[in-house]
């Protein structure tokens, strides 16, 4: 159990289903993306190592991974040296340290993405890892030289960054194993992905039951809801980055346009055409909208005081939402929780006690991140409540 006192910071990133049975399969029904031994038959192969223990390969064996590309990735076996870099890596990072047996394995990862544009992840991680400090620091514009220099067993990446600076590792005979953790769907395909690289399937579908037993629970309550009786429900990112407010709304795809309808909302924006990123929307769609609730996403700029001036400002004050006092600002602890990190089942959970307070009576969202940490990071509950809880913000 790993006990941490850390300092509150800040963080980013974020990405259809109907309904969450349909798309999460139980990790128990999804065929492994794993060969360990010598390509061959899988029955004729060895099991990989359980959750909790790692030994050198043999020698000789082999492991074969089935990545996110589809693409069969072979390793002289189980990875002693792990680089973590490309685009958006945090994701990435932050699902590997659901791991904690392999922490000491990765070497190398892009810490200048954990702190500004990573909110607080950089703080997060070097609080639970004691050997954080001495893992080789990435640029963000990390090149094949200097990766090659932490002298990896394997890289990982997302997919977007496959296509040139995993190209160009591959040539160099440096193997490469692409995750996305973009989508509540992906994590199932992406935690069997890892557990088959880091030796540890049985961990991965711990993670994964762990994730689908907070999925039923809300599922089972909002399955008496009437489709056409689902709240209009408005989610919008705020930004004064540039110097002037803007309002954004996601993509379909992405995770915060998911919660809200797993959450038993209608998004507002899922009509329209939007952009392959954030899309600015002004005020004048924003009150043809007119929403039932709106949930207030903002990564950079301070809680109290987004709300304070959207209070204030006249034309807030006309919308309906406003007017019923159904508008709140998404929580985060170090990290927001509407992204595609492990804590987005906190955001699912706390987002549809908020769109259906009648069907989640005393929510404790406190002992919900007490729990959640206990279970996805090893941390005791007197750790999370001094580390932690303290960092909370939002309407919880």
């Amino acid at each position: 159990m790993i006990r941490f006192i850390m300092s509150a910071g800040t963080m980013t990133r974020p990405v259809f289903f109907t309904g969450l049975c349909l798309v999460f399969t139980l990790m128990t029904c999804i065929s492994s993306p794993c060969i360990a031994g010598e390509p061959g038959p899988a029955s004729e192969v060895p099991v990989l190592a359980e959750a909790g223990s790692f030994s050198s390969p043999a020698a000789g064996s082999g492991l074969v991974v089935t990545d996110a590309r589809g693409k069969e990735v072979t390793l002289s076996g189980v990875p002693h040296r792990i680089v973590i870099t490309g685009k958006a890596s945090f994701m990435v990072v932050d699902a590997v340290y659901l791991f904690p047996a392999v922490w000491s394995r990765v070497v190398g990862l892009n810490k200048e993405g954990m702190g500004t544009g990573g909110q607080g992840m950089d703080a997060f991680l070097a609080a639970i890892d004691p050997g954080y400090a001495s893992k080789t620091t990435l640029g963000r514009e990390a090149g094949p030289e200097q990766i090659a220099a932490a002298k990896p067993d394997v890289v990982l990446m997302k997919k977007a960054s496959t296509e040139n600076l995993g190209r160009s590792l591959e040539e160099i005979g440096i193997p490469v194993v692409c995750v996305d953790f973009e989508t509540p769907e992906q994590y199932d395909r992406d935690l069997a992905i890892l557990g088959c690289l880091l030796g540890q399937e049985t961990r991965a579908k711990e993670i994964a039951k762990l994730i689908h037993a907070r999925l039923a629970r809300i599922e089972n309550k909002l399955a008496v809801i009437d489709e056409a009786k689902k709240p209009k429900v408005l989610l919008l990112y705020y930004s004064s980055r540039d110097g002037s407010i803007a309002y954004n709304v996601p993509p379909k795809s992405w995770i915060q346009t998911l919660l809200v309808k797993m959450a038993g909302g209608r998004p507002l924006w899922d009509g329209i055409e939007l952009g392959q990123g954030w899309t600015k929307v002004g005020f004048e769609q924003i009150a043809a909208w007119d929403p039932d609730q709106v949930f207030i996403v903002s990564y950079f700029d301070e809680y109290g005081k987004v709300m304070k001036d959207l209070l204030a400002d006249e034309r807030w004050q006309a919308l309906r939402a406003v007017k019923s006092n159904k508008i709140w600002i998404f929580p985060r602890d170090l990290i927001s929780w509407d992204q595609p990190d492990p804590r987005w089942v906190l955001g699912l959970e706390w987002l549809a006690s908020k769109i259906h307070p009648d069907l989640f009576p005393g929510v404790d969202m406190k002992a919900e991140v007490i729990g959640f940490f206990r279970d996805f990071y090893d941390v005791d509950a007197d750790a999370v409540k001094k580390g932690i809880l303290p960092a909370l913000h939002g309407d919880l």
